[in-house]
């Protein structure tokens, strides 16, 4: 069994709260904190880690995925019972749950700018759609995220790891 990608992604995201990774998932619990407990392997007693598989959005525990997604499951304030603490590499764990949703949706695209002083302070974060003309194929996705992003000296995607 599968879940879909509105399990851990709000399309009416805001994308405030960008001063840390912690703030970050905490302030959208709905979307951004689930996704941060299934991703994180080191938190003691994480019941929801690994409870889907994020590359395919397979169901892997039903039961932590069930209590996860339950509306009744008070997320933040379970984070802050076990305190639970994953600040550190707070600009790129960000965009790991950005490159995540653009793995998921090929409609979404992104760019960041580190900005505040010292452009350490907070990451700034612009999301748009793609044309549906450039999500027919992969190539012309991939041709178009490449474009854009040279276009606007940009980055968006670990480039690295997708050839973007």
């Amino acid at each position: 069994m599968k879940t879909t990608l509105d399990t851990f992604f709000d399309k009416e995201d805001d994308w405030y709260s960008n001063y840390n990774n912690m703030n970050f998932f905490l302030h959208k619990p709905e979307s951004r904190l689930r996704w941060c407990l299934v991703d994180i392997d080191y938190l003691k007693d994480n019941p929801f880690q690994g409870c889907v598989d994020l590359d395919t959005l397979e169901i892997k525990n039903k039961e932590a995925f069930d209590l996860l997604i339950d509306e009744e499951t008070d997320l933040v304030q379970m984070v802050y019972d076990k305190d639970w603490d994953w600040l550190g590499d707070d600009f790129d764990h960000m965009q790991s749950y950005l490159n995540f949703i653009m793995q998921h949706d090929p409609t979404f695209c992104y760019d960041t700018t580190p900005a505040g002083k010292y452009e350490s302070e907070y990451l700034e974060i612009r999301t748009w759609e793609i044309p549906e003309k450039y999500c027919k194929t992969e190539e012309l996705r991939n041709a178009y995220i490449a474009g854009t992003c040279h276009e606007s000296g940009g980055y968006y995607m670990d480039s690295e790891a997708t050839g973007w």
